[in-house]
């Protein structure tokens, strides 16, 4: 892992032994796939802003600095490597750039910094209220210091006040994505800026751009503590983790197809489910017009073909997910009345016969989910030969 000279871990997460999901199958040959429809180098409104230390501190303590909920969590830094970043600020050492997006209501939200904002919000703002603090809510301690080792052991409470003082005053560089800047473009920038050590994942910098009302609905379809989740989990067998979000990147893709159709999708993949995520509508009504169609497809993938739901049946040795299958099954039988639905079901034999023909004899449907699959042509491809076979039964 890599780490700066202020000891800053510049990873997602603290994820060494962590590998992609087993249970899912990888798209191929996605790579070079880029998006056909540049954005406008004009609509980049970023400002560079110099600030102290002490002002991120008094954001931080009015609720104006937001640290989302997002993979990138907040504390993966254990107390030694806090310490040396506190450490850094004694001894005026340069730190890295700040990246902050600004939301509608001026608030900032962390995109890049946040276990230094962690680490200032543990070691100040809970250090400072020491005296009143329960045994849940202890304040950072230094330790392993490097330098100033007179400080070891001390909280913020404990340090002279001219030590303080130093820290406060230290001077920072901050980015600012402005709030009039298109979320694609927004997209592209922070995925350009997570480049060092484990990189973002596409779905961490989509619920990172799109804290609120869109996030929490598209947790509403993987969330175990919800009817559409717990059909997700069903007929997904449980295979999809919520380890670096992967189901909420199944749940952006199904959204994405189902409320702008397949005919509307230009590469690149990434781009699209970008401005899928965007077209999430935030009356309640239509949202759960919305979740009621999601639970019914995985309701009814999981009883037209169970353990093997949204997994190839042919050509292959073992069984995973795969997401082309996932995006055209589900927004096909989401797009279904009741009483297709049932007409499906009654003859579920017969076409689960038909759909493993399907990928066995069909060159270019089996070549549409599994290679390059973001592709315009394949896209179009796998969802109009998928729905050609269920209209065979619902006509």
């Amino acid at each position: 892992m890599k780490e700066t000279i202020n000891g800053e871990l510049e990873t997602a997460v603290n994820m060494e032994n962590v590998s992609d999901n087993d249970e899912i199958e990888k798209e191929e040959g996605n790579d070079n796939i880029n998006a056909e429809i540049p954005f406008n180098p004009n609509e980049i409104s970023i400002q560079i802003i110099p600030r102290t230390i002490g002002q991120l501190i008094d954001m931080l303590r009015f609720d104006e600095i937001l640290i989302p909920s997002y993979q990138r969590i907040p504390n993966l830094w254990n107390n030694k490597k806090k310490s040396r970043f506190i450490e850094s600020l004694m001894l005026n050492l340069p730190i890295p750039l700040f990246y902050f997006d600004e939301a509608e209501d001026k608030k900032w939200r962390v995109i890049d910094g946040l276990q230094r904002i962690s680490t200032l919000e543990h070691f100040i703002l809970v250090g400072e209220k020491e005296e009143t603090l329960t045994k849940n809510k202890n304040p950072l301690r230094l330790s392993d210091l490097e330098f100033k080792r007179e400080y070891e052991g001390k909280t913020w409470a404990g340090l002279p006040r001219s030590i303080q003082r130093r820290i406060e005053t230290n001077q920072v560089t901050i980015n600012l994505v402005g709030k009039g800047t298109p979320e694609e473009v927004k997209y592209n920038i922070f995925s350009r800026i997570n480049q060092g050590g484990l990189e973002l994942k596409p779905q961490e910098i989509r619920t990172a751009l799109f804290q609120g009302y869109r996030i929490d609905f598209l947790e509403q379809l993987i969330s175990s503590e919800t009817d559409e989740g717990k059909s997700f989990k069903l007929a997904t067998n449980n295979s999809v983790s919520s380890s670096r979000q992967e189901d909420l990147d199944f749940a952006t893709r199904f959204i994405s197809f189902y409320i702008r159709g397949y005919k509307e999708y230009e590469p690149d993949m990434d781009s699209f489910l970008t401005i899928g995520t965007k077209s999430i509508p935030q009356n309640l009504l239509e949202q759960k017009k919305i979740l009621e169609k999601f639970q019914g497809a995985m309701n009814l993938s999981f009883q037209i073909f169970s353990e093997d739901a949204f997994r190839k049946t042919e050509r292959i040795v073992i069984k995973r997910i795969n997401k082309p299958l996932f995006e055209v099954i589900s927004v096909c039988f989401a797009r279904l009345n009741q009483d297709e639905q049932r007409k499906l079901l009654d003859h579920k034999e017969e076409f689960k016969d038909l759909f493993r023909k399907l990928q066995r004899d069909n060159d270019i449907f089996f070549n549409a989910i599994t290679t390059s699959t973001a592709t315009k042509d394949n896209v179009k491809k796998r969802h109009e030969i998928f729905r050609a076979l269920a209209e065979e039964y619902i006509k």
